[in-house]
């Protein structure tokens, strides 16, 4: 077993939005809240969660991971630990991050491995501790980096020794419309701009391949968001393929198309060429959340006949008040 080293590092990278819709701009973590993921194989998705667990006045906060089954009694639940060495220790610390992000089987061995990045907000390659879930417990195996070349069909693989000029994976996302993982990557050429992409890999091995391009390689702009992208919006082609859910059925409420726009464009199904990749809603959990969030649209009643009937581009403003939708272009 390799226990992680946890380098301090210096700048947070954006955090995700959580499906509730009164909380505070500081009670938005990093990370998911909570994962559901089939562990057993019998069909009904367990939770991993977690809960604060301490403090410690120079490092952070201290978390504990909770397994709970669908009738919410818990499974399995991670040592009491105040240390950061220890490597099942997860926390808010003051050197970054490091807490659950993503829980699948994502190498197709028949057992679900969870995702924890070890802290990080510096420029340079992610180190991501994989547990692995044993049947009645996540025991880890291994604590590295995943990289490869920024192009179709390129191999990535887990190394101890990743290169900034080569594109790790720095985010889990979901799972693409054929089955792959849609990830978020990055680089830091020699000399170079610093480059981010969103691609779908698929299992290969004992590594992954690059399978397409969702959002391809892009400098940052001149803030620390992907040019084009906002930390508190983003815009989007409500088209034809946003209007009717997965079975074809068509959707008669501007939550759901919002809501379907959003999981075809981080499933890799369908975008638009308007279509931001949003920083809100990349998971299943997060568009979930959607339905519950408070939505005014600018223009009322005329306007949402025009979204729900028509193609528009519209801006999603993103706020702990709920959403705003303006039409930008008909």
């Amino acid at each position: 077993m390799k226990i992680p080293t946890f380098p301090r590092l210096v700048l947070v990278l954006a955090a995700m939005l959580s499906p509730a819709s009164n909380l505070h701009s500081e009670d938005f973590p990093e990370e998911p809240l909570i994962l559901q993921v089939d562990l057993n194989g019998d069909g009904v998705a367990e939770q991993i969660s977690r809960r604060k667990l301490g403090a410690d006045d120079q490092l952070g906060t201290f978390h504990q991971i909770l397994v709970k089954d669908s009738r919410g009694s818990v499974l399995w639940r991670s040592p009491e630990v105040l240390d950061v060495s220890h490597p099942l220790a997860f926390g808010e610390w003051d050197f970054g991050i490091s807490l659950p992000q993503f829980a699948a089987d994502i190498d197709r061995d028949g057992t679900v491995e969870l995702l924890v990045p070890a802290p990080q907000s510096d420029v340079s390659p992610t180190t991501f501790r994989m547990l692995q879930w044993t049947g009645t417990a996540f025991e880890p195996r291994q604590s590295r980096s995943l990289v490869g070349k920024g192009q179709k069909g390129a191999a990535f693989r887990w190394t101890d020794e990743p290169s900034t000029s080569s594109y790790w994976v720095e985010k889990w996302i979901g799972t693409s419309a054929e089955g792959g993982w849609v990830v978020k990557l990055v680089s830091l050429p020699e000399n170079g701009s610093l480059m981010t992409a969103i691609a779908v890999l698929s299992t290969k091995g004992d590594g992954f391949d690059l399978v397409r391009w969702i959002e391809p390689p892009a400098a940052l702009g001149s803030g620390d968001e992907p040019a084009g992208v906002r930390p508190d919006a983003y815009r989007a082609r409500l088209s034809a393929r946003d209007h009717a859910n997965s079975a074809g059925a068509p959707l008669k409420k501007v939550l759901d198309v919002l809501r379907q726009d959003r999981a075809n464009v981080h499933r890799g199904t369908h975008r638009d060429t308007e279509d931001d990749v949003d920083v809100f809603f990349p998971t299943a959990e997060n568009r979930e959340g959607m339905a519950g969030m408070p939505l005014r649209v600018i223009g009322g009643a005329k306007a949402e006949a025009a979204i729900l009937n028509g193609t528009p581009v519209v801006e999603v403003q993103v706020s702990n008040d709920g959403l705003q939708v303006e039409i930008i272009t008909p």
